[in-house]
């Protein structure tokens, strides 16, 4: 009787060999896509209820106090932060919420974030405490500060503090900083605490330590992996990685003292030939799904004439690639991107624009890709104009 089980097993997995044997010689493809795909792109909100589920899956990976008492921080505080970081724990919840996620598949998650402000950068002649002639100058009548010298959840320090700041600071700068105590009333007990206020330009506004934000995951060898967004950031406070490379001209790529990258073949009011490019450092895309390329740029004095921008436009390109090594230019090592239509600047003055975002989904899944921003200029045309270019950022959306 064992003998015919042997037998039977033998024959039922030739059987099953030869048909998986036989979907691959004649249908290639077949047994591949009759597996099931579950691919996920969504983007999630992170409800009340989600942070207490996510301590809990915490809670369970927990390998001593200090992470236990972090898990269950997370369901108290309803926010991470840098020591409780997003990246760190919110796989935990994925990981449940979407069982049959396949290779690749994505979720945007809105999360909230505390940043607390760091009040060590804060002038001491810039951080105040209040007395009780500046609670009065509020207002004395019941409701108002001046009534206890104090403030509550029925007074708003948010609400007073911003009007008295700026009948006190009138000449403040945007950005201008103040880090005011006040006393504070809750649960019968009057405590000091400090508010930082920042000047918009227009208001004063109390600084809040919590604020949306969002993270990116792929689903990755069996598990949800944190996906950075912020894959480039440059040309902020000066050419940083960025390369200047001369192929044509003496003029070449420099970084202006107002904070841009600026190319122009003008100099003392004569016209110049350049081929100058401005590359950046290699970025890897080997696990990007949808990168964007964005900057500030303004041009200027091309030779074009009334509302036209085509020489300029032909002066000014941006390109990528990935073969470049970044330290020379050879032509047919890059492909020129196209820059939207209403990413140009007009041409009619010197305003910073944002470019329309520039897709580089044609280079996602790649290594050592590189941008470069190329100018040229001709002597012969009397077409020298300027190009300043600023805050280059690709990201992943």
């Amino acid at each position: 009787m064992k003998k015919i089980y042997y037998i039977l097993s033998v024959l039922a997995a030739t059987i099953l060999v030869s048909c998986e044997n036989f979907n691959e010689m004649n249908f290639p493809g077949y047994d591949e896509a009759a597996k099931p795909t579950n691919l996920v792109s969504y983007n999630y909100t992170l409800t009340d209820a989600d942070y207490s589920t996510i301590s809990k899956a915490a809670l369970k990976v927990a390998k001593n106090a200090k992470d236990s008492t972090k898990a269950k921080a997370i369901a108290t505080n309803k926010f991470f932060h840098d020591t409780i970081p997003a990246s760190s724990y919110l796989p935990l919840f994925l990981a449940t919420k979407y069982l049959y996620a396949d290779l690749k598949s994505s979720v945007i998650v809105e999360y909230n974030l505390s940043t607390l402000y760091d009040t060590t950068k804060i002038a001491s002649s810039n951080k105040y405490t209040m007395l009780t002639a500046d609670y009065d100058a509020m207002g004395t009548s019941s409701g108002t500060p001046g009534q206890f010298d104090n403030f509550s959840s029925s007074i708003d320090p948010g609400f007073y503090i911003p009007i008295w700041l700026k009948s006190m600071f009138p000449y403040s700068k945007k950005d201008d900083v103040r880090l005011i105590r006040y006393k504070y009333f809750a649960s019968n007990i009057t405590t000091q605490i400090g508010g930082v206020f920042i000047y918009d330009g227009a208001t004063w506004v109390k600084y809040s330590p919590i604020k949306k934000d969002i993270a990116k995951f792929i689903f990755k060898s069996n598990e949800w992996q944190y996906i950075d967004s912020d894959i480039l950031m440059g040309l902020n406070e000066g050419l940083g990685d960025f390369l200047s490379l001369n192929v044509v001209g003496d003029q070449v790529w420099g970084w202006d003292s107002y904070k841009y990258a600026k190319m122009t073949g003008y100099v003392s009011g004569a016209y110049f030939d350049n081929e100058d490019w401005l590359v950046s450092p290699a970025m890897n895309l080997t696990e990007r799904v949808t990168p964007w390329l964005t900057f500030m740029h303004v041009g200027r004095y091309f030779g074009d004439t009334g509302t036209s921008t085509e020489k300029m436009r032909k002066a000014i390109t941006v390109w990528a690639s990935t073969k470049s090594d970044g330290k020379s230019i050879i032509p047919s090592d890059w492909t020129q991107l196209t820059i939207p239509e209403a990413g140009y600047p007009s041409g009619a003055n010197w305003t910073f624009i944002t470019s329309t975002p520039i897709n580089l989904a044609a280079f996602a899944g790649k290594d050592n890709v590189r941008i470069a921003f190329k100018y040229l200029s001709s002597k012969a045309d009397g077409a020298a104009g300027t190009w300043e270019v600023k805050n280059v950022y690709v990201y992943e959306e």
